[in-house]
């Protein structure tokens, strides 16, 4: 990543890291478990999640493996994630800060490596991919978990324009067949891909991001212009008087071959 990239994740995220940890996707802990568990992440393994945000994912994989660690560019996530693993006791985990395209780790030191819900945040994700491919092991999983992007152009920028009033630091939500083609020429095979929708609460996710009072009344006409005809591909509506739409989750297994 550019470092003007950086410091603004590090600038967004520094200001809303209490919230974004206390999200209900953040937290959900039967989606942390199914990652592990498609990683095929064993007792004796050592885990790299690049970044790890609050680490519950981190948290997840140490509760299973022999050592887990955690890194990301935001320090203020990094410390809740330290005093959360501390207060569960885990002994075999850590936490370490930097630039995901530059990882400060030998060439094939992990059994697993995960990137969970931060794609979309990649200026350039080939290089975050590659650095993730350097640091697994021949032989070693990798998972990827983001949402995606709409295979139509159109809503998918209508879709990204909602995301950067939010959240600043959003990129663009990769469609399957781009994730599909980052793969394939970084050498990496498939072994595993699934989708699911994420529902999301719309006053929640612009709590999330912590716009000004006029940008949260710009992301709310732009949410309502699209319940009747689904600019966004988001699928818009309203349950119990309360908007919401859906992401399209996908989570992906990698094999770097032996």
């Amino acid at each position: 990543m550019t470092e003007p990239h950086v410091d603004r994740i590090r600038a967004q995220f520094t200001r809303q890291a209490d919230v974004y940890a206390r999200m209900r996707q953040t937290t959900d802990q039967k989606g942390l478990d199914g990652l592990v568990k498609l990683s095929g992440a064993a007792a004796g393994h050592r885990v790299l999640d690049v970044a790890c945000g609050p680490g519950f994912l981190t948290m997840a994989f140490a509760a299973r493996t022999a050592h887990a660690t955690g890194f990301d560019a935001t320090d203020a996530f990094l410390a809740l994630a330290r005093a959360e693993a501390e207060r569960r006791g885990l002994a075999n985990i850590e936490f370490r800060s930097g630039d995901a395209a530059s990882l400060p780790f030998a060439d094939a030191s992990f059994d697993v490596v995960s990137c969970r819900a931060a794609y979309h945040h990649f200026p350039h994700p080939e290089l975050i991919l590659a650095e993730m491919r350097r640091v697994a092991r021949p032989g070693a999983s990798l998972v990827i978990a983001d949402m995606l992007g709409a295979e139509d152009p159109a809503q998918a920028a209508y879709h990204d324009r909602m995301e950067q009033l939010c959240d600043p630091t959003h990129v663009r939500a990769l469609p399957e067949t781009e994730f599909r083609r980052l793969f394939a020429a970084a050498g990496l095979e498939v072994r595993f891909a699934g989708k699911s929708p994420l529902d999301i609460q719309v006053d929640e996710w612009i709590a999330h991001g912590g716009p000004s009072a006029d940008v949260e009344r710009e992301l709310y006409a732009m949410v309502e212009a699209s319940l009747d005809t689904d600019l966004s591909g988001l699928r818009v509506r309203r349950e119990s008087g309360r908007l919401l739409f859906s992401h399209q989750g996908g989570a992906f297994l990698l094999t770097r071959p032996a």
